[in-house]
């Protein structure tokens, strides 16, 4: 029982937790939370879901292409509606306000295009892969791996090149990064693009995990504001540790109930974190 809860545990975690880090990624560089990434979500898991059974791509082309769409997406939506709406002096819940309008559009897109009934993708992803005293769908372990990997591909980014040290310098303080000569709008673009395929990602994976439905996007990215919150945002530890504890408690709750109070207990921990410790657990300590 105890190697199931922690299987479990490991499996949800490492879902929301590309999420999460996909999420902080953006917030460390714009003022406002961003409901569109919601969209980019789905965007990944509809993409590879309409490139191979629409044209009849196979897998390993739909995926990186899917991906790849996601990261483009959230660049132009970044260029051409948020950076302008900023320029032209638009307040944080004025931009939160749009990206919750541009997701309902994207969201009923979906709708019109596929259809508002579940639907799963197939393929040799769903298969299992023994790993000894136990076994799990492919696509499982491979969410594992990717989180992991992205964790640490973002940390090195983060803060042992040049590109880190300026997207911590526009985190820090967005005017003075501009007066020192940095290209905040630049840098903007490509979080944007990172953080555009390690949704994308997330989305792909979902898919082949649990399947699709027009509204995945908001509900893994409710999921993963809630473990960023929890983690804290001084660095991408605090996202990524938040995850697991976000998936601990609701596999704890599942376990004591019933499946139907997952989303209950997420909200009732966000309230609670929101309230009591905003700053979340894993608070990186000022020098």
């Amino acid at each position: 029982m105890l190697l199931v809860l922690l299987i479990n545990i490991l499996i949800v975690g490492a879902g929301y937790g590309l999420v999460a880090m996909g999420f902080a990624l953006m917030s460390s560089v714009s003022p406002f939370f961003n409901m569109t990434l919601g969209s980019i979500i789905a965007f990944g898991a509809y993409g590879v879901y309409g490139l191979t059974n629409i044209c009849s791509l196979s897998p390993i082309a739909a995926i990186p292409t899917a991906v790849l769409f996601c990261a483009v997406m959230a660049v132009l939506l970044e260029k051409f509606i948020y950076t302008p709406l900023q320029s032209k002096g638009a307040s944080p819940m004025v931009l939160l306000v749009a990206s919750l309008g541009i997701y309902t559009i994207f969201e009923a897109l979906i709708h019109l295009c596929f259809g508002p009934q579940y639907q799963i993708l197939g393929g040799t992803l769903g298969q299992n892969i023994n790993l000894g005293i136990f076994s799990m769908p492919k696509v499982q372990f491979i969410t594992i791996v990717a989180d992991f990997a992205v964790f640490g591909l973002v940390n090195f980014l983060l803060y042992h090149t040049f590109f880190g040290k300026t997207v911590r310098a526009v985190n820090a303080n967005a005017k003075l990064a501009d007066i020192i000569g940095l290209n905040n709008n630049k840098i903007i673009l490509i979080v944007s693009a990172l953080s555009g395929l390690i949704l994308g990602l997330s989305g792909v994976l979902t898919g082949f995990d649990t399947g699709l439905e027009p509204t995945m996007g908001f509900n893994l990215l409710f999921k993963g504001i809630i473990a960023a919150i929890i983690g804290g945002s001084g660095s991408m530890l605090g996202p990524f540790l938040g995850a697991f504890f976000l998936a601990a408690a609701e596999n704890i709750g599942v376990m004591l109930w019933a499946s139907e109070w997952r989303d209950l207990v997420a909200f009732i921990i966000f309230i609670l974190f929101l309230m009591f410790r905003p700053q979340g657990i894993f608070v990186k300590k000022e020098k």
